[in-house]
């Protein structure tokens, strides 16, 4: 289910706000009070390691719910920023929960949502383990296009694509070049086109 319609179905319930600039929505152990979803822009679930270093466990995008746990638990399991830019929804956790309770239709609508939104993770998981970027990248291109489709408009920017699937935007840059000459792909801009 999209965020925005999301938003019309909590009615009051849910609220938007605008993020200037990075602004923690919760911390890891404050009480779950919200499920949030992004309407432009950005959000990072982080956790912190013993030693202090910090780990983008996932980058919700545009369109995206996160911290959907919070509706099975007393707790968050980590920290959540909203990216400066971002415009982000924040919904009841009772609203939502009494939402899915009284509305069947609703919530099988929703558990299609997040089945998706698993089945697009566990790809970048797999996408993650490519050794190749030239390899990386073209199975990444094809999970986002539909059967017998060639033809991609990256709905980001690059840096942002490469962010998602695992490579520095300089080696992107580089593998793409690559790409390019040998031919499995033609870019222009934001628009790219397979096995040309």
């Amino acid at each position: 289910m999209p965020v925005v319609e999301l938003v019309k179905r909590l009615g009051g319930a849910a609220r938007i706000e605008k993020v200037d600039d990075d602004r923690m929505l919760f911390h890891r152990g404050d009480a779950t009070q919200h499920m949030y979803g992004v309407l432009h822009g950005q959000a990072h679930l982080r956790r912190t390691t013993r030693e202090g270093a910090e780990i983008i466990v996932h980058r919700a995008q545009g369109g995206e719910v996160f911290a959907e746990a919070a509706l099975f638990s007393p707790h968050y399991h980590c920290d959540g920023i909203a990216i400066g830019g971002a415009k982000i929804a924040l919904f009841e956790k009772t609203a939502m929960l009494n939402l899915m309770q009284n509305d069947g239709a609703f919530a099988v609508e929703f558990c299609q949502g997040m089945a998706g939104q698993v089945q697009r993770l566990r790809s970048n998981i797999e996408l993650r383990a490519m050794r190749s970027a030239e390899d990386r990248i073209m199975a990444a291109l094809s999970l986002r296009l539909g059967d017998g489709e060639t033809n991609y408009e990256m709905p980001g920017t690059w840096k942002g694509f490469a962010q998602d699937i695992g490579l520095t935007h300089e080696a992107l840059y580089r593998a793409i070049k690559r790409l390019e000459r040998s031919k499995r792909l033609r870019r222009d801009g934001r628009k790219v086109q397979l096995g040309v």
